[in-house]
Order: C-alpha cells, then sequence, then structure tokens
C-alpha cells in the first residue's frame, strides 16, 4: 500500500521523537523522560510533539511495546533455526541476552524500575510482543513434550488455576507442571541478564557471557534430554 507524503513526514517525525527519547532514557533513564525535554531535542515546541503523542504516558507504551516487539522478534527468530529442542531453546535463551547487552537502556525500560506513575494499558499495543516472545519458548518446549524430551518435575504442591489454563491453551493435556518448569527457567536466564547490565556480576566474572552460557546449559540440561 503506498503512502501519501503527509503519512511519510508523521512517520519519520515519530520516529525522530521515539529516538530522542531513547536518548534521554539511555543518559538518564526513564524517569528522567519528559515531553519538554524531548521537545527540545528535536528542535520542536512541547505544543508540537502533543501532535503526535497524547502525552508521556501514549509515548512511553509506544517505546515499551517497541522494544518487547525487537525483543520478541530476535527470540523467536533464533528459536525457529533448524536444529534439535535443546538448540533451538538455547538460540533463543542467548538471542535474549545478546539483544539485551546491546541496547540495555530499553531492555531495562521494559524490565526495570518500574516509571513513577506509569501502568502499561490493559489489552493495549504492549501485549501482543509479549506474548509472542512467550510463545516463542513455550512452542519448542511443547513440540519437546510431545517428542519425549521434556520431562515434567514432580508435583510438588496443587498447580494454580491459572497455570492449568495456559497449559490447556499451549497444547491439550500438557502438564501445568511443566509451565511452572519453564516460568523458572526464564526467571533463572533473565535475573542473569539483568543482574549483568545492573553491573552486579562485574566483581566476580570478568566473561559474564560464559558465566552466562554455562548457566543456560545447566538450565537446560534439567529441561530436556535430547541433545
Amino acid at each position: 500500500m503506498s503512502t501519501t507524503r503527509r503519512q511519510r513526514i508523521r512517520a519519520a517525525t515519530i520516529a525522530e521523537i521515539k529516538e530522542a527519547a531513547l536518548d534521554q532514557i539511555a543518559s538518564g533513564g526513564a524517569a528522567s523522560l519528559s515531553i519538554r525535554g524531548v521537545a527540545r531535542a528535536i528542535g520542536m515546541s512541547p505544543a508540537g510533539l502533543y501532535r503526535y503523542y497524547r502525552g508521556l504516558h501514549d509515548l512511553l507504551t509506544d517505546l515499551i511495546a517497541d522494544a518487547y516487539g525487537d525483543l520478541a522478534d530476535a527470540v523467536s527468530e533464533a528459536a525457529a533455526q533448524p536444529g534439535t529442542h535443546r538448540q533451538r531453546l538455547r538460540a533463543a535463551m542467548v538471542a535474549y541476552r545478546r539483544w539485551a547487552v546491546s541496547q540495555p537502556h530499553r531492555f531495562l525500560l521494559v524490565f526495570g524500575t518500574p516509571v513513577p506513575g506509569y501502568a502499561a494499558p490493559e489489552g493495549g499495543e504492549t501485549v501482543e510482543p509479549v506474548l509472542r516472545m512467550g510463545r516463542a519458548f513455550f512452542t519448542v518446549a511443547v513440540e519437546a513434550w510431545r517428542a519425549g524430551v521434556l520431562t515434567p518435575p514432580a508435583r510438588f504442591r496443587e498447580p494454580e488455576t491459572s497455570e492449568v489454563e495456559l497449559a490447556e491453551e499451549l497444547a491439550p493435556g500438557f502438564p501445568p507442571e511443566a509451565v511452572a518448569l519453564l516460568l523458572g527457567s526464564w526467571g533463572h536466564f533473565h535475573g542473569l541478564v539483568t543482574l549483568e547490565l545492573l553491573g552486579h556480576l562485574a566483581w566476580l566474572y570478568r566473561d559474564p557471557e560464559a558465566f552466562y552460557l554455562a548457566e543456560v546449559d545447566r538450565i537446560l540440561d534439567g529441561v530436556l534430554s535430547d541433545g
């Protein structure tokens, strides 16, 4: 579909606004973001910027949706590569860290300290990319379970209703214990990435990537039985 000159100009201006906003976040954190500061950076009046975003809340939502979407793209592309279930999950976990390390301000915008006064709109544009990122991991896990190489842990508690519902949504008969296992695994490698970005591993590990990859292999040893 062709676009008009007006549409192209508007798209370019929105891209410029978002780039300036990300520069501001990279230098001072998400809490430092302001409409006035972004407008000043691109030579626009605050009133002019409001023609593109109704306020800071909408701009943050757009930036967060973009970040989630880019991370979901990186993870999904890695998980879709040919290989064993283990190789594909490992590639997705490596892609997760690689994306975060390459643009830590965007990763922390999504997963870091909440921005005071901001809450993502319920059912808004951040939902789809979040689901897409999770689907990249869960899809491979379901395939591994069907192939008999993912064995859920023994049940130590009654599953939550939400775990049962998600398991059935993923695949009929998929065990809710596997949902908890996968979420716990994500918490493990996500936590390591967050610690690295916040500088909490530097005192012990000169090569945090090597440490991360070893932990990824340890996680996968406890989840899958294929090579």
